[in-house]
């Protein structure tokens, strides 16, 4: 299972443009821009004692995936986690967003969708740079996400549309991203395309991640703290990366007995 190594730093509306020059020149590279639909999945039973469906599928000698099912089976047994439901729908918003009379009012079913794990990130330790957070993580693509978390008895409770724009330079990716909330028929169909009329920005400002993924050993994820932490000296007076309380990327349910 890989562990994603990542910092965070804020970025004000009005600084945006700004930002996505600076990262175009430090990178390189011509920026990718995206529009990601998230359902933000939990299970009815917020302490299920068996997830027969994940376990099913961690058995099928032919999927691509089983490996990944059956990990995610034995993890959300011990504990229960808000998981996204995340979906790409960047050719629809532009189409929608260029006034294109064509352009789809509804998701394909057999659209490629990627369910994300995120675990509570790492404890800090003082071999690691304070802005630096680490965290397991698991990511799976599939077109039937939406029928299998059906199946598991898992439920959209809140919904968000990410729009976003990525470079990428020595296997780091920097995502410049912010959020937007979606009415509740936006998210509770699977197959909506959020309004853009209809998302409200959640805060005044982006998110700057700077994130590396790596193999869980111990040499790779040195490695990827080193590479982070150097770029963080390249950005030294561009961008400040915050030291965050590892609370705020805690995506567990706590039991309430």
């Amino acid at each position: 299972m890989p562990h994603e190594i990542f910092m965070t730093a804020i970025v004000p509306d009005g600084d945006a443009t700004k930002a996505r020059s600076v990262l175009t020149g430090v990178t390189e590279t011509r920026e990718r821009h995206r529009y990601t639909k998230i359902r933000y999945m939990q299970r009815e039973d917020a302490a299920p004692k068996t997830l027969d469906k994940f376990k099913e599928l961690g058995k099928e000698p032919r999927n691509p995936n089983a490996a990944r099912w059956q990990e995610l089976h034995q993890i959300l047994l011990a504990q229960s986690y808000i998981v996204q439901e995340r979906v790409d729908i960047t050719p629809e918003v532009l189409s929608q967003k260029s006034g294109d009379p064509t352009a789809a009012t509804t998701l394909a079913p057999t659209k490629q969708r990627t369910l994300r794990w995120d675990n509570f990130p790492d404890p800090k330790s003082d071999r690691i740079p304070a802005f630096l957070h680490q965290r397991r993580m698991l990511e799976i693509a599939d077109r039937n996400v939406t029928n299998i978390m059906a199946d598991a008895k898992f439920i959209p409770r809140s919904g968000a549309l990410l729009e976003s724009y990525h470079w990428w330079l020595n296997n780091i990716e920097y995502v410049l991203s912010k959020v937007h909330t979606i009415p509740v028929d936006a998210y509770s169909q699977e197959t909506a395309i959020p309004d853009l009329d209809s998302a409200t920005p959640l805060a005044h400002f982006w998110i700057l991640e700077v994130r590396a993924q790596v193999d869980s050993k111990p040499e790779l994820i040195q490695s990827g703290q080193d590479r982070l932490a150097q770029t963080q000296k390249r950005l030294l007076g561009v961008f400040e990366f915050k030291v965050f309380d590892r609370r705020a990327f805690d995506t567990r349910i706590m039991s309430r007995n």
